[in-house]
């Protein structure tokens, strides 16, 4: 199990954009082949600053089976509850039909959480898309 990063999380870094209205990030991580995923670790894509409420967030990717989840550090499934990531299904997934906005008290990151790897190993890369707005 082990905390990766992309690129858009890196220290110094953050989300560029007026502090009051929408503000979209996207962030790629690639997964090289000899450091291939496995089942719980995380990978934190996007950073999420204070007072920040997330209004899209969408992932694609992955290359091979697994399950996965999207949220961040206080809720691993916030945005997309444990859904298969494949390359023989490289679709968009969003979020929850039951999310309830949320906006953040303190700095976090959206995460991808690896629950279980179906054939020992993701290789390939995740891309992600998220929107939030900004009222402070």
């Amino acid at each position: 199990m082990a905390t990766r990063t992309a690129t858009k999380v890196g220290s110094g870094v953050q989300p560029k954009g007026l502090r009051v209205g929408l503000v979209a990030v996207t962030a790629t991580y690639s997964v090289a082949a000899a450091t291939s995923l496995s089942a719980g670790d995380v990978i934190q894509m996007v950073k999420v600053p204070m007072n920040a409420t997330p209004v899209y967030v969408a992932v694609t990717g992955g290359s091979g089976d697994a399950l996965v989840t999207v949220g961040d550090g206080v809720d691993d499934d916030r945005y997309v509850s444990a859904v298969t990531m494949s390359s023989a299904q490289p679709t968009i997934r969003t979020i929850n039909t039951a999310y309830v906005p949320y906006t953040y008290s303190a700095d976090d990151t959206i995460d991808i959480a690896v629950s279980t790897v179906s054939v020992g190993t993701i290789t390939g890369g995740f891309n992600m898309i998220a929107i939030f707005s900004m009222n402070t």
